[in-house]
């Protein structure tokens, strides 16, 4: 689908070196949208191959953890392209837990591990948010990369859980700061291989289906995620990163204009016994 609107405008795209993030920004780059690319790796390959689609970009290594950075990153990209007009907060991670470990069991639970997920996922988003929302175009629009762990409550998992929970919760309010300037704020919450707990003894039904990005197929193959997670989707397949950016490059568009505050998300709709 063509977002005519789109067109000529700036937006800010994190997490842009892999996945969604990537994946965004190039579906933002055939619209003819110009973009300020973040990520911890500079994205420098998918700088190339918006560049390539005719429209311009800036690449910057940011850590999203650091306030000052991201501030920085995101005036540069205001004083170069002359006007923002959204952004999509796609950088996160999910830490060191495994698919059938426990170490993040709240008992045992680092404080390390606990800060370092809550910092990438949490503050990083508020970070973007309060460098974003003192620079944008009234009108603008924001999606951040939120998850259905945020709507759940996993055992091992908990400060991502937590750490996604924050963030579909800081979309809504932001949502409501920023309505009188007629920016909105959403979040999507797709289902990705780490997001559901290792039940071997129970088969989780989905309606909707986990996306497959570099993180999940760092932690396992397809077949691998299905296998030890028994996890069975609707549509009997694992989601591409492409069918989330359709999402979010919709939600930045004029044709949500009267979309904030809400979370696109998948739902756990029973689990067997």
């Amino acid at each position: 689908m063509s977002y005519s609107d789109l067109k000529e405008r700036a937006f800010i795209v994190t997490g842009a070196a892999s996945g969604m993030g990537r994946k965004t920004a190039q579906l933002l780059a055939k619209q003819g949208a110009n973009l300020a690319l973040l990520d911890l790796r500079k994205p420098d390959d998918t700088l190339v191959e918006i560049e390539s689609l005719g429209v311009r970009g800036l690449a910057f290594s940011c850590d999203v953890r650091d306030a000052a950075g991201v501030e920085c990153a995101i005036t540069k990209a205001k004083d170069h392209f002359g006007a923002l007009h959204g952004a999509a907060n796609m950088a996160g991670i999910v830490g060191s837990q495994g698919l059938k470990g426990k170490g993040h069991a709240l008992d045992i639970l680092p404080d390390e591990d606990w800060d370092f997920i809550m910092n990438v996922n949490l503050d990083g988003v508020k970070n973007c948010l309060r460098a974003e929302l003192n620079v944008l175009e009234d009108g603008s629009s924001i999606v951040n990369a939120g998850s259905i762990a945020g709507q759940q409550a996993w055992p091992f998992l908990g400060p991502y859980c937590v750490s996604k929970a924050g963030v579909l919760s800081l979309s809504k309010i932001a949502a409501q700061e920023a309505g009188s300037r007629g920016i909105r704020v959403n979040a999507v919450a797709p289902l990705s291989g780490s997001d559901l707990p290792y039940r071997k003894d129970k088969q989780t039904n989905i309606d909707r289906g986990m996306i497959r990005t570099p993180l999940t197929q760092a932690i396992g193959s397809d077949q691998e995620l299905h296998d030890a997670m028994g996890v069975r989707t609707a549509l009997n397949r694992i989601g591409e990163p492409e069918e989330v950016a359709r999402l979010i490059v919709f939600l930045l568009s004029q044709e949500a204009s009267y979309v904030t505050g809400t979370v696109s998300a998948p739902r756990v709709v029973n689990v067997d016994s």
